[in-house]
C-alpha cells in the first residue's frame, strides 16, 4: 500500500483545506492516513529476526554485536541516511551464554529452572554430583569437614561470603566452601520468577570461578524436602558461559530521516538494544525494537521530507545503568538544545496507547496526536484507543534511556502503555520469550510511532520544556516514626512560614487522610500546585493552605 502511494505523495502532502490554528498541523494528514491504510505491517517478523534469530543481547556479548549490526543494515535498507554505529564505550570482558540445562536426576528426574548470572563461570561441561545442604552453622563447620568434595550445596538462607578474612558465619562458610572444593551452590530465588542479572565489573586476568546457580523456589523446597528425608539427591548442571577477552566495544545504532527547513533540530523516537540473558529478551526490549525499526521502515518507504530531522536511536548498555544514552549525550552536549523531544518504548508488548503532557505541552499534543486518536476512536478494545494524558510533570526514575535526556533538561516521554500482559511477569524472567508478544499491540504502536514522528518533526517550533519537571512540592516537615505528627521543621520551608509547629499532627491534605509519610507523598504527588491543609494542635483542628507555584504558605485562620 505504502509503495502504490509513492507516486500520489507530491498531491497528498500539498497543502491542506483545513490546519489547526496553533500548530499549523493539517487536521487531516495524508501521511497518517497511508500508515493506518497500510495492511503489511512487518513488525513481528522484525521481532522474530531479532530475538529467535539472533537471540539474547547481553551488552560485551557477540549477539548484541551482531543484532547492532543487523538494525544499522535495516535502516539502510529502509532508506534512512546518516546511518552509523557509535561507539561509546567499552566493557573490560566479553561474554557469552551459549547453552545451559540442569536436571535433578535423583531420586526423581525432574527438568531444572534455573539461572546464573551474566559474567559469571559455567561448568566446563556437564556435572553430575551429590545434593548436599550447607551447614547451617559454624558448629557444623568443623563436623561436616571433608563431605562436601564435589558437592552441589544448597544455600536456601545464608549466602557464603567469598574472599573474606571475617569471623562472621558466612565468611566462615565462604572459606569451608572453597577448602571443601565443591561444584558450586544452589540458591532459591525469591519466587516462582527466575531473574538473570549480573555485573560486568570483572577483570580479564582475574575472572569468576565459583558456580552460583539460582533455582526456581519451588524446586529448591522439592529438593531440600528429599535431603530432610534421606534420600540420596543428584543433579546434573552444564552451563556453557564464555569469556572473550576485551576491551569490547560498545555502540548506539543511528538512522536519520534529514529534515529540509530546520535539519539540525532533532525528534528521537527509539529504544534499548541490549537485553539480559536469561531468556532472549523479547519485551525487555526487543519490542521496543522491532516497533523503532517498523516505524523507521514505514516513514523510509514514502521518501519523506519532514520539517526537521527524525532520529531512530536503539542504545545499548541500558540494562547496566543507561549507559548507552548517559554517555551520547556527554559525548554530544551541543546536541542538547537542539533535541524538540525522546520517545521511548521500553514497557514491553503492551500497546503504547498514549502519551504523557503538561499543561504546556496539553494543546500541542491535542492537535499533533489527534489524526492517530481519529484513526484508534473506534476500537472495540479500549486498549488501542490512544489518549492524551495530563500530568503536571513529566515523571523521571522510570529506568530507560528517556530518563537520560530528561536529566539534561530535554523533554523524555515514555508512552503510557496498557493490555493484557503482566510486565512484571516477563521482565528479566525466564518468561521473555518471542510467544509472549502481543501482534495486535506491536502493530498498533508501530503505526502510532511512525505517525507521532512524522507529526513532531513538522511542528512550526521546538517543543517546550519549561515545566517538563513541573513544581517541586515539599512541606517542608520531618514526622515522627510511621506517624503524621511533626518531629521537626526544614529551615526556612513552607511549613515554617504556614506557622505549623513541632508536634502538630497532620490530619489531611486536599480531603485526603494523612496516617505517615507514604500517606504525605502520596498527597503531595497529587494533581494541584495549591492546597489545603489540615493539622491537630492541642486538640484543636486548624487549616493551612500551601502554593507552591508562588512559593507561599499561610494560615487560613487569619
Amino acid at each position: 500500500m505504502i509503495q502504490a502511494l509513492l507516486p500520489l505523495l507530491p498531491l497528498l502532502l500539498a497543502p491542506q483545506e483545513e490546519d489547526f490554528p496553533l500548530t499549523g498541523l493539517p487536521v487531516q494528514d495524508a501521511v497518517v492516513d497511508a500508515i493506518y491504510a497500510e495492511e503489511n505491517i512487518q513488525v513481528m517478523e522484525t521481532l522474530d529476526e531479532l530475538v529467535n534469530g539472533i537471540g539474547p543481547r547481553l551488552s560485551s556479548s557477540s549477539n548484541l554485536q551482531e543484532a547492532s549490526e543487523w538494525a544499522a543494515d535495516k535502516f539502510r535498507q529502509y532508506g534512512l541516511q546518516n546511518v552509523r554505529l557509535e561507539q561509546w564505550g567499552t566493557f573490560p570482558v566479553g561474554f557469552d551464554r551459549r547453552h545451559k540445562e540442569g536436571r535433578l536426576v535423583a531420586p526423581i528426574k525432574m527438568p531444572l529452572v534455573f539461572t546464573t548470572n551474566a559474567w559469571t563461570a559455567g561448568t566446563k561441561g556437564p556435572v553430575r554430583s551429590t545434593v548436599l545442604r550447607a551447614p547451617r552453622n559454624a558448629e557444623a563447620l568443623t563436623k561436616l569437614e571433608g563431605s562436601f568434595k564435589g558437592a552441589w550445596v544448597v544455600c536456601p538462607n545464608t549466602r557464603p561470603r567469598w574472599e573474606s578474612d571475617r569471623d562472621d558465619f558466612r565468611s566462615q562458610l565462604g572459606r569451608f566452601l572453597d577448602e571443601e572444593e565443591i561444584a558450586g551452590i544452589l540458591r532459591p530465588t525469591s519466587g516462582e520468577l527466575v531473574r538473570t542479572g549480573g555485573s560486568y565489573r570483572i577483570e580479564a586476568d582475574n575472572l569468576p570461578t565459583r558456580i552460583n546457580i539460582m533455582v526456581r523456589r519451588d524446586q529448591i523446597r522439592d529438593i531440600l524436602r528429599f535431603i530432610e528425608e534421606g534420600h540420596a539427591v543428584e543433579a546434573e548442571f552444564d552451563i556453557e558461559n564464555q569469556f572473550r577477552p576485551g576491551p569490547v566495544p560498545l555502540y548506539n545504532v543511528i538512522g536519520e530521516i534529514p529534515g529540509i527547513e530546520k535539519p539540525e533540530e532533532i525528534v528521537l523516537f527509539g529504544g534499548h538494544l541490549d537485553s539480559w540473558d536469561g531468556a532472549t529478551g523479547t519485551q525487555d526490549n526487543g519490542t521496543g525494537t522491532a516497533t523503532t525499526l517498523e516505524a523507521a521502515r514505514l516513514l523510509g518507504a514514502m521518501n519523506l521530507k519532514p520539517r526537521r530531522t527524525i532520529r531512530f536511536m536503539l542504545w545499548t548498555g541500558e540494562e547496566q545503568g543507561l549507559l548507552g544514552s548517559r554517555a551520547y549525550i556527554e559525548q554530544h552536549p551541543e546536541e542538547t538544545d537542539l533535541i524538540s523531544g525522546v520517545w521511548v518504548h521500553d514497557g514491553g508488548t503492551n500497546a503504547c496507547h498514549g502519551v504523557q503532557a503538561t499543561p504546556a505541552l496539553q494543546p500541542i499534543f491535542e492537535e499533533v496526536f489527534a489524526p492517530i486518536i481519529a484513526h484508534t476512536a473506534d476500537a472495540e478494545d479500549e486498549v488501542l484507543r490512544f489518549r492524551i494524558v495530563e500530568t503536571e510533570a513529566l515523571p523521571a526514575g522510570v529506568g530507560s534511556d528517556h530518563d537520560s535526556y530528561l536529566s539534561a533538561g530535554v523533554p523524555g516521554f515514555f508512552w503510557v502503555q496498557g493490555g493484557r500482559t503482566s510486565y512484571t511477569y516477563i521482565h528479566h524472567t525466564q518468561h521473555d520469550y518471542y510467544e509472549e508478544a502481543v501482534s495486535e499491540y506491536e502493530v498498533f504502536t508501530a503505526r502510532m510511532v511512525a505517525s507521532a514522528a512524522w507529526r513532531l518533526a513538522n511542528l512550526p517550533e521546538m517543543l517546550p520544556r519549561h515545566d517538563i519537571r513541573g513544581v517541586r512540592r515539599r512541606l517542608g516537615v520531618y514526622l515522627e516514626g510511621d506517624t503524621s505528627v511533626v518531629r521537626g521543621l526544614v529551615d526556612n520551608g513552607l511549613a515554617t512560614e504556614a506557622g505549623i509547629l513541632v508536634g502538630d499532627q497532620i490530619l489531611r491534605i486536599d480531603g485526603a487522610k494523612i496516617d505517615n509519610s507514604r500517606d504525605l507523598r502520596r498527597a503531595l504527588r497529587a494533581a494541584g500546585n495549591k492546597k489545603d491543609v489540615s493539622i491537630l494542635r492541642a486538640g484543636a483542628e486548624m487549616s493551612f493552605w500551601f502554593d507552591w507555584e508562588n512559593d507561599e504558605a499561610g494560615s487560613t485562620e487569619e
